[in-house]
Formats: C-alpha cells, sequence, structure tokens
C-alpha cells in the first residue's frame, strides 16, 4: 500500500500536470498547390482550460477525501488493536500477581516456579524476592533460565553458569569475581522485575562485595 504522503504527492501531481496540458502552439498550414506542409507557429502562449481546472481540482479533492478517510480506517483499528492489547496486558497482570510479604522461605518459592502457565514466577538474588512473570521466555518451562524460578538463584548469577552445584561446591564461598558478577545481575534484575519481598535466612556477608 502505498504511504500517505506519496498518494497526496501523486494527487497533487495529477491536479497540475492536468491542469496545464493545454497548449495552442501550432497552426499547420498547408500549401495545397505544391502539397507541402508548412508548419506555422502561430501561438506558444501557455493557457488553462477552465474545464480541465475543475476536473483536476474534483479529482485532487476525491483523492484528499480517500486519503483521509483511509488514513481514519487505519487509526481506528490501529486505536482497537492497542485497546485489545493493553486488555490482554492488564489480564497477564492481574493473573499473574502476588501480594508482597516481608519474608519468604525457599520453600514458599518453590510452587512459583513457572509450571503455571499465568502465574506468578519468584526468585531470589541476594536476599530479595522477585517476581519475574514478564520474563516468562526465560523463566518458564523450557525457558534458558528455567532452573533459577522458584529458588534462591544467586550462585547460579554469580557463576553465570546453569548447572547444579554439589554441596561440596556449595560451601566454597565466592569469590570477588563471582560477587562482581553477581552484582550485576542484581541490578539488572531490581530494574526490570517487581519486589515482592526478602529472603528468609540470608546472610548478606555470603554475597556482599
Amino acid at each position: 500500500m502505498m504511504s500517505y504522503w506519496k498518494i497526496v504527492f501523486s494527487a497533487l501531481t495529477l491536479f497540475f500536470f492536468t491542469s496545464t496540458v493545454a497548449f495552442t502552439n501550432n497552426n499547420i498550414l498547408y500549401n495545397h498547390q505544391n502539397n507541402k506542409r508548412i508548419r506555422h507557429i502561430i501561438d506558444t502562449k501557455l493557457h488553462l482550460e477552465p474545464a480541465i481546472i475543475a476536473v483536476g481540482a474534483l479529482t485532487t479533492a476525491g483523492a484528499i477525501s480517500f486519503i483521509l478517510k483511509n488514513n481514519n480506517n487505519v487509526q481506528s483499528k490501529d486505536s482497537q488493536q492497542y485497546a485489545e492489547y493493553e486488555a490482554r496486558q492488564k489480564e497477564r497482570e492481574r493473573l499473574a500477581y502476588i501480594e508482597p510479604k516481608d519474608k519468604w522461605s525457599e520453600l514458599e518459592l518453590q510452587p512459583y516456579n513457572g509450571d503455571n502457565e499465568t502465574g506468578p514466577i519468584l526468585l531470589a538474588v541476594k536476599g530479595e524476592v522477585y517476581n519475574v512473570y514478564k520474563g516468562r521466555n526465560f523463566y518458564g518451562p523450557g525457558g534458558q533460565y528455567h532452573i533459577m524460578a522458584g529458588r534462591d538463584a544467586s550462585r547460579f548469577l554469580a557463576k553465570n553458569s546453569l548447572a547444579e552445584e554439589s554441596n561440596e561446591e556449595k560451601d566454597v564461598p565466592l569469590n570477588i569475581a563471582e560477587r562482581a558478577s553477581l552484582e550485576s545481575w542484581y541490578w539488572i534484575i531490581r530494574n526490570k522485575y517487581d519486589l515482592v519481598g526478602q529472603l528468609e535466612g540470608y546472610d548478606p556477608k555470603t554475597t556482599e562485595m
């Protein structure tokens, strides 16, 4: 479909073209005796025919009217689609909402691992619990970070690893580089998702710089 301004330009071009078409630049006289054609330029003055101007004006007006009507239809359709999108987003937020509370135990986080296709998804990072349902594609079943959902994800983020740690590995404190990595992930999650409480039993010394 042509763009709005391309159609306007085409309509105006048609108007000016049709309104300047008439010329009286040639008056041909024939010499019948010698059967020779002699061109005599009588008048080269450009002039406008009232009928042509009227046709051009009507054509342009019709084109502009069509453009405005079509543009209004497009805007109406866009508005309807946006309203439908807004309604879907509000319903999504309603279904995924969870009431914040002061403290969450790790056991309480487990049911919110994304298995419910429309419900909240919780994870903890640096002692704070976030509802990450907006990132369902990442944290839901089949998502790249699903292993972090419904639990404390701090050590996964610190190590940039999606592998489960053994009990021996969990007992090894995070080093400076891992704590710095965790700090970066913490601010990304904090700025993107909804804080819904604190993780019970969290020791800041295990993750602070």
